[in-house]
C-alpha cells in the first residue's frame, strides 16, 4: 500500500509519502529543497546525486518521523539546516 499526503509547515506544502514494504515501511517527507527519509535512504548515493537529505530510523509513520531527532545527512542538508540531533518537526520548514 502507499499512503501520500500534503501537510503545511508555515506556508509550504510539504509532501508527506509511506510505503508499506515487507518488513518496514518507506517514509519520507519532500519539500521543494530537499527531504527527510527513513533508513532505507543511502546517504552515500544522495550525497553523489548532490541531494539535501537526511535520515532518521526506527520511523513507522508520520508521527514518528516528525518526533525522530535527524540521524545524519548529505553536505547539502546540512547546508540547507538539516543538523543531526535535531527534531524533523522543527525544520519542516526548511523543506
Amino acid at each position: 500500500m502507499i499512503e501520500q499526503k500534503t501537510i503545511k509547515a508555515g506556508e509550504k506544502e510539504i509532501e508527506y509519502i509511506k510505503i508499506d514494504m515487507y518488513s518496514a515501511p518507506v517514509v519520507m517527507v519532500k519539500g521543494k529543497n530537499g527531504y527527510v527519509m527513513c533508513g532505507y535512504l543511502n546517504l552515500g548515493t544522495a550525497e553523489k546525486l548532490g541531494d539535501a537529505g537526511a535520515m532518521v530510523r526506527g520511523v513507522k509513520d508520520l508521527d514518528t518521523l516528525l518526533d525522530a531527532k535527524i540521524e545524519d545527512s548529505t553536505s547539502r542538508g546540512k547546508d540547507l539546516g538539516l543538523l543531526p540531533g535535531t527534531r524533523v518537526r522543527d525544520v519542516l520548514h526548511l523543506l
